[in-house]
């Protein structure tokens, strides 16, 4: 049962009921609404207690070229926020307030996207109940649409180590958390999300995940890095 320092899978959820070439402060709420959804049923599921909010070093303004408005990109530096209420009700007001006084007199000034990080509890062999950081986080981005990813960073849903040994107790604990969290978190934006069926590290089968196997089925023993082992 591992945490990586890259993504091992990741679910895209794209709401697309209304394509915008700009952003106002309607759209930074909707966005913002969505994570609190989905943190909502994280933590219920004890996949994720937000504790920080990471803004990229790339911003977004509306600049009005005759009758249209367009994005302009500008560079501001990675930002890190700590969130100290647990209560992810609280996630809209706390971080457009901070975005308020971040804007001063420019106003409309947005980040392009936001991760929402903290801890998670991952249930080992024992059944013991442990917390990591980067379980589970959440990044939050405008495109014309909006979009809320979820991303993990844990082996822990798989049947087996990267390297190819059993862990069923593992699985079995962790893997339907993962799993009905995804399902209604599906249900709450109303949003299909968008899977890659398989990366470096391992098969994405929906909400599931497995080994990388070869053709006989076999496990194909994998480093930290998504390298093959020997």
């Amino acid at each position: 049962m591992v945490i990586l320092d890259r993504p091992i899978a990741h679910w895209w959820l794209e709401d697309r009921t209304k394509i915008e070439t700009f952003v106002e402060p309607g759209r930074m709420r909707s966005l913002i609404d969505m994570c609190e959804k989905c943190i909502s049923i994280l933590k219920r599921y004890e996949l994720l207690s937000p504790s920080k909010i990471l803004l990229s070093n790339r911003w977004l303004f509306n600049e009005k070229v005759g009758e249209q408005v367009k994005w302009q990109l500008i560079q501001k530096g990675d930002i890190l926020i700590d969130y100290p209420s647990y209560n992810e009700n609280e996630l809209a007001t706390y971080f457009l307030d901070w975005l308020k006084k971040e804007q001063g007199a420019t106003g409309y000034v947005y980040p392009c996207f936001i991760q929402i990080i903290g801890e998670g509890k991952l249930i080992n062999q024992d059944g013991v109940k442990q917390g990591f950081k980067n379980v589970v986080s959440i990044e939050a981005r405008f495109t014309e649409a909006l979009v809320v990813d979820v991303i993990t960073y844990s082996t822990a849903w798989l049947p087996n180590t990267l390297a190819g040994e059993p862990q069923q107790e593992i699985y079995k604990w962790n893997a339907p958390r993962l799993e009905k969290a995804l399902y209604e978190i599906e249900a709450a934006l109303g949003v299909e999300p968008i899977i890659d069926d398989a990366n470096e590290f391992c098969l994405i089968n929906g909400y599931r995940l497995d080994n990388a196997r070869d053709i006989d089925g076999e496990v194909i023993p994998i480093d930290e890095k998504g390298r093959i082992i020997g």
